[in-house]
């Protein structure tokens, strides 16, 4: 349909069962309470998608399992183990299935229930979802959760492109904790994240530049999984695919450091599994324009997390007077802490704890303006002129303002082209320190003024810079005053070379100069490299990167020997693509210090291909070692897959893992898994699979964690007469838990089942339905083990009575061996298919229990029960 409804897709069950159980003597043998109980059981679960009225689009689904009915739409949150297998690692279980179909997850939930509905201006998803609450910058707030989000976004704009209203409300059942690490840029693209066993699709990774006299945020860059880096969620590892240079180029010529720039930062938000822990989270964001020039915005977040309750409003207002000019503020209160928060100042290796010990509270405030008077006269960019002051209190706590507590700034800028070739640009900012001690910075004041000037093939640049910094006692510590200058020449077209000199004028000398070139020797390949000399020390640092098609190759070396110390650093990568899903890459650091050495290397490879008709083969491997003071681990893994898929109905793949782990832990990991399908006629299908997985402890000789499932099943379905049909399957699994977090002794379970299921139409009128199975268990653990025989079987007639009704007897047997316990009973049914995919049964069920001969108990139970079933 075009008008109304555009296209929907709905596939769905619901059973529902209604009865009355009645018993007497030993009732708790027949898990009964009372002589007479009335009971419910049923199960509803759905999947739709489609479009309704022609601009929504809905995508739903839903699964409560088998319940009570007053259980059936509780913990709909509830993690189930079977979605786990969602979201998969490419280079740990890739997707080889044996066949050509595509597997696509629309309702991406860890809860039973799933609901997403899209137009041009609403959004509404209950699920797992992001919340990125960034359009401020002090009330700013970032998770993963499950729960409710909602998302209204009007298509009217202003006439600056701004939405006239934006309202974006979330609530979630949270039973997992929120880390933030934050991660100083190392050069390299090898990154460690402090908590291992990540929630799969809960990262945010950020990266972010950051003044580096102020603090501010200079540039917030999101980062996109698979396509700007790719995670390891089981080792809590980062790989970007390209290095993270830990300097960003700040357009500056003074730097009191020898490597200049503004510091680049990777913040990962993501979340991780807590026992026994639920809580929850809510909040949300409106914003309204007020007309094209003003609007307004409140922003309330409360979270419960594992840190304690975090609470964060805020509210701001902006007035736009064109489009590059602004006036906006800010106000926000926060009290506890919004995460468990990591600092690492070498890519990882190491981490220190920011979370506050105690509880904090506090409030911040932010006033800026960005003006571009030459708009308002029909000359654009001309001159653009700045200011901000801002305020975080100690004890205010929000996302990405972590490293600002506890500080007031206030500051200016200017920049104006004078011509077509010349720019003057001036900025002053001002950082004051809360409960600064006597001897450390409580007020810094930074003053800078550079002129520009260009031509094509050269320029030059001239730059003042003022500082003065004040103690805790508000003493005078420093007053310096640094004039600088550059000169650029481009003699040729791939040749760039530059000269810097910086000289005190008042102050503690620093005085410095640098020679520099980047040539582009051939399109594929860029070189770089700078010396530093100066008063404070020496330092270098060169580069190339040389691209070949879909791969690249990079080399980056940095010297620095300053009063801190001598350190180097050497980056090698590369990486290259083949086709569309094959890549060999690898990367090494060399670090050396005076508070001592740190080497990472990571190298890896993955190849796909067909190798004939049919065959598709995957080979994978990894090897990553940390040599360090503080830590010393090597890990490498290899994987190996191949499917196969031929018309004549043959269908396998296999695919397996060896993973190695040394350093504090010695551990060795098996996985493999395989899966054959043979349709031998059009009748006849045979399934096999085999899955094994075993990790050992090698320096405590003793296996960790075991799994075995061992299963062969035949199906038999007639395409052309289905009055006979039939399944038998016979399945063996063995299941060792790990050590448990209290030390307790791990446990294992071992069972073989086997089972046989027939349906056959005796007669147009006569059915004859039965169910055949046989389980053997075995359960070990604390020294003790028990192994238990037990049997089922269901025989049942089914028989056509008149038009849509029809009736049906069944016999049940249920043997346990070792307690020569049996149960068996009769039940009968009245089923009326009262319309297509409709049926409504009504029926009784009476039991009769023989107890062992050691026990005098003995009981009988019997009840009526209603039934209805619904198949859409």
């Amino acid at each position: 349909m075009r008008d109304g409804i555009s296209w929907l897709f709905l596939m769905g069950l619901v059973d529902g069962k209604v009865g009355m159980m009645q018993g007497k003597g030993y009732l708790k043998g027949a898990g009964m309470d009372e002589s007479s109980e009335f009971y419910t059981e049923g199960r509803v679960a759905y999947y739709l998608k489609g479009y309704i009225a022609g601009k929504y689009l809905i995508t739903s689904a839903f699964d409560t399992g088998t319940e009570e009915f007053d259980q059936l739409f509780q913990d709909l949150d509830e993690r189930e183990n079977e979605r786990l297998l969602t979201n998969l690692d490419p280079d740990k279980f890739y997707p080889v299935y044996g066949d050509s179909s595509t597997i696509v997850y629309d309702s991406q939930s860890q809860g039973k229930f799933y609901l997403a509905v899209d137009s041009d201006e609403f959004h509404l998803l209950v699920g797992n979802y992001p919340v990125q609450l960034t359009d401020t910058e002090l009330a700013a707030y970032r998770r993963t959760l499950f729960g409710g989000q909602a998302l209204y976004r009007s298509v009217s704009r202003t006439k600056y492109g701004q939405p006239d209203t934006v309202v974006a409300v979330f609530g979630a059942e949270v039973r997992q904790a929120h880390v933030r690490d934050q991660l100083r840029a190392t050069g390299g693209s090898l990154y460690f994240l402090s908590h291992k066993e990540v929630i799969e699709g809960s990262e945010q990774v950020t990266l972010e530049v950051r003044d580096k006299d102020t603090g501010l945020n200079v540039a917030r860059l999101p980062q996109q999984q698979n396509v700007d880096y790719t995670i390891k969620y089981d080792e809590g590892r980062i790989l970007f695919n390209r290095p993270i240079s830990s300097v960003s180029a700040d357009g500056k010529l003074i730097d009191q450091a020898l490597l200049s720039g503004d510091p680049v930062f990777i913040q990962v938000d993501y979340e991780t599994r807590v026992d026994a822990f639920e809580k929850t989270a809510y909040g949300g964001r409106v914003k309204r324009q007020i007309g094209d020039h003003v609007g307004i915005g409140g922003t309330y977040v409360n979270d419960e997390l594992a840190s304690g309750q975090y609470e964060l409003k805020g509210a701001d207002a902006e007035v736009r007077f064109g489009k590059n000019s602004r006036i906006l503020g800010e106000y926000a209160e926060s009290s506890g802490t919004d995460s468990q928060t990591f600092v690492s100042e070498d890519g990882g290796l190491t981490y220190t704890e920011g979370t506050p010990d105690s509880f904090l509270e506090g409030s911040a405030w932010k006033l800026a303006a960005e003006l571009d008077p030459g708009e308002w006269f029909g000359a654009p960019d001309r001159i653009r002129i700045g200011g901000y002051i801002k305020r975080l209190d100690p004890g205010f706590l929000s996302s990405g303002n972590f490293l600002e507590k506890g500080t007031e700034k206030f500051g200016g800028n200017v920049n104006l082209s004078l011509t077509t070739r010349d720019r003057i640009r001036g900025r002053f900012d001002r950082e004051e320190f809360d409960n600064a001690g006597p001897t450390e910075v409580s007020k810094l004041d930074i003053g800078t003024l550079q002129w520009a000037h260009d031509h094509d093939w050269w320029g030059i640049t001239g730059e003042y810079e003022m500082r003065e910094t004040e103690d805790g006692s508000g003493n005078e510590m420093d007053t310096s005053g640094t004039a600088a200058g550059r000169l650029r020449v481009k003699p040729f077209e791939k040749l760039t070379a530059g000269l810097e000199h910086q000289q005190t004028v008042e102050g503690p000398e620093n005085n410095q100069t640098t020679l520099g070139a980047e040539y582009q020797a051939h399109p594929a390949i860029a070189l770089q490299a700078s010396g530093t000399t100066g008063t404070t020390g020496e330092a270098a640092q060169g580069g190339a990167v040389l691209t070949l098609g879909n791969g690249r190759i990079y080399l980056t070396e940095r010297m620095a020997d300053d009063q801190a110390g001598r350190t180097t650093t050497t980056v090698l990568g590369s990486e290259k693509g083949f086709g569309t899903s094959s890549k060999i890459y690898t990367e090494y650091q060399w670090g050396h210090g005076d508070d001592g050495d740190r080497n990472v290397s990571l190298t890896g490879a993955r190849w796909q291909k067909d190798i004939a008709k049919g065959f598709r083969l995957l080979l994978a491997g990894e090897y990553s070692d940390v040599v360090s003071q503080t830590q010393n681990t090597s890990r490498y893994t290899i994987s190996t897959g191949l499917s196969y898929d031929h018309p004549s109905g043959i269908r396998a793949s296999t695919r397996n893992e060896v993973r190695k782990e040394n350093g504090d832990t010695e551990r060795l990991q098996f996985l493999t898994s395989n899966h054959i399908e043979w349709k031998f006629n059009p009748d006849f299908t045979l399934l096999g699979k085999y899955r094994y997985s075993r990790t050992e402890d090698q320096k405590l000789d003793r296996t960790e964690a075991e799994f075995e499932e061992r299963s062969i099943g035949v199906a038999y379905r007639p395409v052309t007469d289905d009055r006979f049909n039939a399944l038998a399957r016979y399945t063996k699994l063995l299941d060792r838990r790990p050590l448990s977090l209290a030390g307790a002794e791990e446990s294992e379970t071992e069972s073989d089942v086997a089972s046989l299921e027939w349906s056959w139409e005796l007669h147009r009128y006569v059915e004859w339905v039965t169910k055949e199975a046989a389980k053997i268990k075995e359960e070990s653990g604390d020294g003790l083990s028990v192994r238990t025989h037990t049997y089922l079987s269901i025989q049942r007639l089914n028989f056509h009575v008149w038009k849509r009704i029809d009736l049906g007897a069944e016999y049940r047997i249920l043997l346990q061996e070792e307690a020569d316990d049996m149960r068996h009973g009769w039940l009968t049914e009245c089923t009326w298919e009262a319309i297509d995919h409709l049926r409504f049964g009504v029926g009784y069920n009476f039991t009769d229990f023989s107890d062992n001969e050691f026990s005098e108990n003995d009981y009988s139970v019997h009840g009526w029960f209603v039934r209805l079933q619904g198949k859409f």
